[in-house]
């Protein structure tokens, strides 16, 4: 029923539709596929665009910088949406976005996850969401040993790729210091 809008082999599903709820949300949701778009849809979340299993492009991420400068990646929990999100976090990152992510429990896709604990509870992980260095911080403690010298030094080692892909050099040593706070 959606026509995908296409520029440049540019597909980003329902962006035609989301783009006043982005502009009024100041946000867009990033989803894997057209299917969580509908579901979110139909729960009442339009701010909500999916890149539609096809790779995710600089051309796509400035079609929704257009309307808003910052992102809730919410992928499906399984190896394929984790591999997916991080390939696409890290062109946000480059384009200056402000990313949160949203993991959901139970292994549910945004779809799932909607119709089985409705729409309410679905924005309130969404507003809880955490920044991506933070989520990418506790992904490091939970691989690391936080509480030695050489495991505080593989979390970091884990970090640094991420934050040195932030363009903006004062921008960057602030999420590093307030990274290695978080870390302790």
């Amino acid at each position: 029923p959606e026509t995908p809008i296409y520029r440049k082999n540019m597909v980003l599903y329902n962006l035609h539709r989301a783009k006043d709820a982005i502009r009024r949300a100041d946000a867009a949701i990033l989803v894997e596929g057209y299917m969580d778009v509908i579901g979110l849809w139909a729960g009442g979340v339009y701010h909500v665009v999916a890149s539609c299993g096809s790779a995710f492009t600089t051309s796509q991420v400035r079609a929704l910088k257009r309307h808003s400068e910052k992102i809730v990646v919410n992928f499906d929990p399984d190896a394929a949406g984790s591999n997916a999100a991080e390939r696409s976090i890290q062109m946000l990152l480059e384009e200056g976005m402000q990313i949160r992510v949203l993991q959901l429990e139970g292994g549910l896709d945004p779809d799932e996850y909607i119709r089985r604990h409705g729409a309410e509870r679905y924005r309130e992980k969404l507003r809880s969401a955490p920044g991506y260095f933070h989520w990418l911080a506790d992904r490091a403690r939970s691989r690391f040993d936080m509480h030695s010298a050489q495991g505080r030094v593989a979390a970091l080692q884990f970090l640094l790729p991420s934050i040195q892909r932030v363009n903006d050099r004062l921008e960057r040593a602030a999420i590093a210091t307030e990274i290695a706070a978080y870390l302790g």
